[in-house]
């Protein structure tokens, strides 16, 4: 009984860091996917012509340096959400000087990317991400479930018996 005892430990230890690894990895995988998601977003608001020149007291401007004195704008406007319109524009292919930048008629000017979690990180992606991590967390407790099962089992042959029949089933 005492192996017994040992085999179920040892299983459920190796079950608890096929789980962690399992959630790390999805974790991991979630993060990929935003950054080539952000990536792509970014880079179709370079190349792909949405010109604006219609600035607000509300637009937020997001200048992204692309090499000494040349940057690239991307705005945000709070207010165009309200309106139906794109909260995220830039005019494509566009860049800034430095003072060009500081001189921008906007509500604040930021030299930094905008975060992901304003830019392109959804309420959508949430649900998507929960979903994941939920449907690879319950095919873990499935799994522990099961486990535990198959041991119950194994360990009432052996008080019935006293032999231990191991089948790869």
């Amino acid at each position: 009984m005492e192996f017994i005892k040992q085999m179920k430990k040892r299983e459920f230890i190796e079950m608890t860091l096929k789980t962690i690894a399992a959630v790390l990895a999805a974790f991991l995988a979630i993060i990929l996917m935003e950054s080539m998601i952000y990536g792509i977003n970014v880079n179709t608001l370079k190349t792909v012509e949405k010109n604006t020149t219609t600035h607000s007291s509300s637009t937020i401007a997001y200048c992204l340096k692309e090499s000494d004195d040349k940057y690239f704008v991307i705005y945000y406007d709070e207010t165009s959400q309200a309106q139906g319109e794109a909260l995220w524009f830039a005019n494509a292919n566009k860049y800034y000087t430095k003072a060009e930048c500081d001189a921008l008629k906007v509500k604040e000017v930021k030299y930094q990317a905008p975060s992901p979690f304003d830019f392109t990180i959804t309420a959508t992606h949430y649900v998507v991400m929960s979903v994941f991590v939920v449907a690879i967390g319950g095919f873990f407790a499935w799994k522990f479930v099961k486990l535990a099962k198959t041991y119950k089992d194994i360990e009432e042959e052996f008080n019935k018996t006293g032999t231990i029949s191991i089948t790869n089933v």
